[in-house]
């Protein structure tokens, strides 16, 4: 590989910034810039856009800072098909999990409704499937997985109750059968 070097333009926005970013990071701003490119090559082999890859880490960040875990599906399974006298308080655990998550996101998130789909499709709910149809202040949310027992579609439902209200939104309706969800809501006036 060659170690010539190449002149990018870049927006002087973005040139201060990266300018601020290196300096807190204690890099040379070159450092820092090789580096940022060099791990957008990594994402883009990984098949994921530089975007892509950054709200995948925020969801890391954010299941790391509220004590997240990735779960395998079977497991998931098993807990949600647990005893019946725990279905309440299980129900109750993944609404407050996903409040806790809504006002996480709501907070560190310039785009709460984007945060609330990246959130969905990097957990480990096994969706097959995440939409989020804008209309205004209204949105849809639907969710589809093949893999999920009717209780685990209920706890799913749960959560997503939970995250929807701890982003500031409110629900309009939660419809949900086995594997599907379908959420409306909206921003709050």
């Amino acid at each position: 590989m060659s170690k010539g070097k190449k002149l990018v333009y870049v927006s002087e926005d973005l040139c201060e910034e990266a300018k601020k970013a290196s300096r807190e990071l204690g890099y040379s701003l070159t450092k820092f810039v090789e580096s940022s490119v060099a791990l957008g090559l990594s994402a883009a082999k990984l098949g994921y856009t530089p975007e892509r890859a950054s709200e995948v880490l925020g969801v890391l960040r954010a299941q790391r800072a509220l004590g997240g875990a990735f779960v395998p599906q079977g497991v998931l399974n098993l807990i949600a098909e647990g005893p019946e006298e725990l279905r309440e308080e299980l129900l109750r655990a993944s609404y407050e999990a996903g409040l806790a998550h809504g006002r996480y996101l709501r907070e560190k998130s310039q785009d709460p409704v984007q945060s609330l789909k990246a959130l969905l499709e990097v957990t480990r709910w096994d969706l097959n499937e995440v939409e989020v149809e804008r209309g205004g202040r209204a949105f849809k949310l639907r969710c589809v997985s093949t893999s999920h027992t009717t209780r685990a579609t209920e706890l799913l439902a749960k959560f997503v109750e939970g995250l929807i209200s701890g982003l500031g939104y409110q629900v309009q309706r939660i419809d949900w059968m086995r594997g599907i969800i379908i959420a409306e809501f909206r921003a709050m006036p």
